[in-house]
């Protein structure tokens, strides 16, 4: 049960990433099928999420889960509905559903996190800085992978957007690598560590973090040829590895305030 809710967790914060990232995906410069497909993949994460929560979410969250489970339902529907407005290619109504998937997403996110007893505010915003920074950079390497599959089904789109997207990449990994670092260095000032511990650190950094900001630059580099195939091949790349460090982060991060 304990490993199936932080697949839950894992992946709200991945759903939040990808709707976030769509917002800000140009919708005049990107087909309207693209935002329906991958609505429909964020509806299909809710419903796994929903039947999670109502298998162990009485053990986990025993007072939020109504209340969780009720929020992941909604953001499924929405989804659905989302998907229905942008097969009408109505860009503007559907945006706003996109930024409103965002913010349910990301609190659903917040309230499935598992707070100890004698939680605090620094507690609040330790936990929101963490979802925030890790769901921006999956979402941000997610959908700049699945753009560049979308150009090879449309390969008469401009490369603006999906330029737009590696340099919101760029962003995110700074962003996430300064959270990480602010955190390791406080665990280590409160904590004494074995050497599995680095190695599980080294790990996260050199394939979450270095690893995927190689990769995302060797992309943009690619685009200037410009050959969408090539980078698409890196982002997928660059998907697995942040996959990798991210998930590492999260097992180093059980149990600890600090996000890793």
């Amino acid at each position: 049960m304990a490993l199936l809710w932080e697949i839950l967790q894992f992946i709200l914060r991945l759903g939040f990433g990808m709707s976030l990232m769509m917002t800000f995906t140009s919708s005049r410069l990107v087909t309207s099928g693209f935002f329906r497909v991958h609505l429909w993949v964020l509806m299909g994460l809710n419903v796994f999420a929903s039947l999670v929560i109502w298998t162990a979410g009485a053990e986990h969250v025993p007072q939020q889960r109504t209340n969780l489970l009720i929020v992941v339902i909604t953001n499924a529907v929405l989804n659905y509905v989302a998907a229905c407005v942008w097969l009408y290619e109505k860009n503007s109504m559907g945006k706003f559903l996109l930024l409103l998937i965002t913010i349910l997403t990301l609190g659903s996110a917040y309230q499935s996190t598992l707070f100890p007893s004698n939680a605090t505010l620094q507690h609040s915003i330790i936990v929101i800085f963490d979802i925030s920074s890790a769901g921006a950079l999956l979402g941000t390497v997610m959908m700049s992978m699945l753009l560049g599959h979308w150009y090879l089904n449309t390969p008469g789109m401009k490369l603006q957007p999906l330029h737009q997207l590696l340099w919101l990449c760029l962003a995110a990994l700074c962003l996430r690598s300064a959270v990480s670092a602010a955190g390791t260095l406080a665990y280590l000032n409160t904590s004494d560590v074995e050497t599995a511990w680095w190695i599980f650190l080294s790990l996260r950094w050199i394939t979450g973090l270095a690893a995927t900001t190689v990769m995302v630059i060797l992309a943009k580099l690619t685009l200037r040829v410009p050959n969408t195939q090539s980078a698409t091949g890196i982002l997928y790349a660059a998907t697995v590895v942040v996959l990798i460090g991210e998930l590492t982060a999260q097992l180093l991060t059980e149990d600890i305030l600090y996000p890793l």
